[in-house]
């Protein structure tokens, strides 16, 4: 008898731990047709880059034929934004490669090119329109751009991204806002108090009038940076540690909320942390050597995040995403997991993929293989605070009212 309750036991906190509190809406999978031809999603890199705002989806989608694009999904209509038969604004080149989106309220910018031409675009719903390319000339800098970073962050009318010219030796981060180019930082600069140039910029995020970004100098110095009105000030460098004194190096991929920006750093020999910048404050928020909540034994390493009204959303290394919405971390879809009658394998989260109230990814599903490829994009909705306590049963769950997004930047 004893031993059976043991068994019922471990089988109830079995499926606690697999329990969804969240309820998913299946955007698109790979039986759905791609908008203007008559093939589907179906490969295995069907979805990458997806980034949301409000109640649009945006992706760089594949078909089984190899034919790609930049495609838009909202509230179940689908439309291409740009694929390989549309020409290049400023070009008579059509698009033959695309590079990560991200979206906005006033609609969605990624990168691409094809032919001689290479740049980032963005699509306002109703048209296409250039952000830049390699015919512009560098602000306060030398000729052309030659090329550009892969990321591009779009907040309102304002863009930023990483130019390159010279050849491909020199390297910036510029913002366009409103069609006006304007230089952020520079191969020729320092960072504050320091006499050493930069050397490599590595990740950049807009906060208004402010731009974010992280770089290393030619003597291995490594920081995020803040730049407003021309001015730069330095957030978090590899002088410092977290409260319990581990010493933090490289950090990167600064997102910026309100007076609070999210960072991720490495601490000691192979671990990663995620923590938060206010004021003068460091707090750790994530640690990779931490046990993760719900089935899995370890996060395997931190994959990409984002940051906004608070809440954290971020993939890990072993396929699962996880958010600390209300403070808590939490575990928000990964293997085991079902949606839609379906068993999930694995769970990819992309940077760009959560507006502070919804989040989007793509997931696997058991039986997805090079042979039978078995995808799907999905959102979820944050739930209110106390509301994923009450929604173990997630057939039976109700969507949660959705917080107030914030006015558009």
């Amino acid at each position: 008898m004893n031993r059976l309750l043991i068994l019922l036991s471990m089988l109830a906190a079995c499926h606690a731990a697999l329990a969804q509190p969240w309820t998913f809406t299946k955007i698109v999978d790979t039986d759905t047709q791609v908008p203007g031809r008559t093939e589907n999603f179906n490969i295995g890199d069907a979805f990458q880059s997806i980034s949301i705002y409000g109640d649009r989806v945006r992706f760089l989608g594949r078909a089984h034929s190899g034919w790609h694009g930049v495609y838009e999904w909202r509230q179940g209509v689908g439309r291409k934004i740009a694929d390989e038969a549309t020409t290049i604004p400023f070009s008579t080149d059509k698009f033959t490669g695309f590079a990560p989106t991200s979206s906005s309220a006033s609609g969605v910018s990624f990168g691409g090119g094809g032919g001689n031409t290479v740049g980032f675009y963005h699509d306002d719903g109703t048209a296409l329109s250039r952000i830049v390319d390699q015919s512009i000339a560098v602000p306060d800098g030398i000729g052309t751009f030659s090329t550009f970073g892969s990321d591009v962050h779009t907040v309102g009318d304002s863009t930023v991204f990483r130019g390159v010219s010279q050849n491909y030796t020199f390297s910036g981060v510029y913002r366009n806002d409103g069609g006006t180019l304007s230089r952020v930082v520079d191969m020729t600069m320092s960072p504050p108090n320091r006499s050493d140039l930069f050397s490599r910029f590595k990740t950049w995020r807009l906060e208004a009038d402010s731009t974010y970004f992280s770089a290393d100098t030619a003597t291995g110095y490594s920081a995020l940076f803040k730049s407003h009105g021309g001015v730069l000030s330095t957030l978090v460098d590899d002088t410092m540690s977290l409260p319990d004194g581990r010493h933090l190096s490289n950090p990167n991929g600064p997102c910026p909320d309100g007076e609070t920006v999210l960072f991720k750093a490495s601490v000691g020999t192979g671990h990663n942390v995620l923590a938060t910048k206010s004021g003068e404050s460091i707090q750790l928020i994530v640690d990779d050597a931490m046990d993760p909540p719900g089935p899995s034994t370890s996060f395997n390493g931190i994959n990409q995040f984002d940051y906004q009204n608070g809440a954290l959303v971020f993939g890990a290394n072993d396929l699962t995403i996880y958010t600390n919405y209300g403070g808590v971390l939490q575990r928000l879809v990964g293997p085991g997991d079902i949606i839609n009658g379906k068993v999930v394998t694995s769970a990819l989260f992309n940077e760009h993929g959560f507006d502070g109230t919804t989040a989007a990814f793509w997931v696997t599903f058991q039986g997805d293989s090079s042979f039978h490829y078995d995808r799907a994009i999905c959102t979820v909705t944050i739930p209110a605070p106390g509301a994923a306590g009450l929604a173990l049963i997630p057939a039976l769950a109700t969507s949660p009212a959705r917080r107030r997004r914030p006015a558009a930047r």
